[in-house]
């Protein structure tokens, strides 16, 4: 028996084919499959077109896959969306075994082995996904950058810009924060900041996200202003995880897992989360996962076509 994995995302998409000892046969990766990003269509065409080529990769007949789980970004954001998503896909799988939900699933997945637990990311946006032992599943964040993602890059990114200006201003207390962003961006005017966020990164949720990193430089120098802001970045991310274990009603100890690249900044936002679910008395186990999303997504597809997922049995 064989099982996929789809792990869209907003650049890429991974796809993952193992048999019925997770054993990967082949991988691919291919373009985004965000439907704003794409269109319908073409999100048919890549689905359809990622399958094909990675079962004639594993050397197998798409005719012979038993489950299919599709980790899909924007996947039940948008009610209209959701049904667009659907039958796109229903219409390329119509008569196989298969499940759509949204990519942070696949996440969820590969950090806790598909146990109770919860995933949190934090890397150019932000959001967390649970499930609990009843197998009910919610999320937590993910709200887009001009209106959410809380914690994450692009939001911390956003916040060490606007103290780079108060510290240009006087109004914060200079640190070098001001020396760094300069040095790095080749900032050589006193407004130099708007015109590179303005008129050459035009607001790019990535650009700024990178802004993070310039941060943890400061931070890892002594800045305390950046400091506070990881620090606040902590708070936010605990906020979506005790919110998220009061919706699942998990009271029992947990795995509470973490990816994305905010969680770079270890002792300035590791450290500080641990501390807020301490002093909430939340009993968790914190792990880094050893797994990627895309192996999430093909444990899924295993787990739903009616396997067991076993520690000791992981993609050897």
């Amino acid at each position: 028996m064989y099982y996929l994995g789809v792990d869209g995302g907003g650049t890429k998409t991974k796809y993952i084919l193992v048999d019925e000892d997770l054993k990967v046969l082949s991988e691919i990766e291919r373009g985004t499959t965000h439907l704003h990003q794409i269109g319908i269509d073409n999100l048919k065409l890549e689905i359809n077109e990622g399958i094909k080529e990675v079962c004639s990769k594993g050397n197998i007949n798409k005719e012979d896959l038993n489950y299919i789980f599709l980790g899909i970004p924007g996947y039940g954001e948008s009610e209209n969306d959701k049904k667009e998503i659907e039958k796109a896909i229903g219409e390329v799988l119509e008569g196989y075994n298969y499940k759509i939900d949204n990519d942070s699933v696949a996440g969820w997945a590969a950090g806790t082995l598909c146990e109770t637990g919860i995933n949190i990311v934090a890397g150019t946006g932000s959001i967390a996904f649970g499930m609990n032992d009843k197998g009910e599943g919610a999320r937590v964040g993910g709200w887009g950058p001009n209106i959410g993602d809380d914690g994450s890059a692009h939001w911390i990114g956003l916040k060490v810009i606007n103290e780079y200006t108060k510290q240009k201003d006087n109004r914060h207390e200079k640190t070098v924060l001001v020396d760094i962003i300069e040095k790095e961006k080749d900032i050589k005017d006193y407004f130099g900041i708007v015109d590179l966020v303005f008129n050459k990164y035009k607001l790019s949720r990535t650009e700024l996200a990178g802004f993070c990193k310039l941060g943890k430089i400061a931070a890892d120098n002594g800045c305390k202003a950046c400091k506070d802001i990881f620090r606040q970045a902590a708070y936010e991310l605990f906020l979506q995880i005790k919110a998220l274990r009061t919706e699942l009603k998990i009271e029992e100890e947990f795995v509470l897992s973490y990816t994305g690249g905010v969680f770079k900044a270890e002792e300035f936002v590791l450290e500080p989360l641990k501390e807020y679910l301490d002093k909430e008395n939340i009993k968790y186990i914190l792990i880094k996962p050893k797994l990627e999303p895309w192996h999430g997504a093909a444990l899924m597809a295993y787990k739903l076509g009616g396997n067991e997922v076993l520690e000791g049995k992981l993609f050897k």
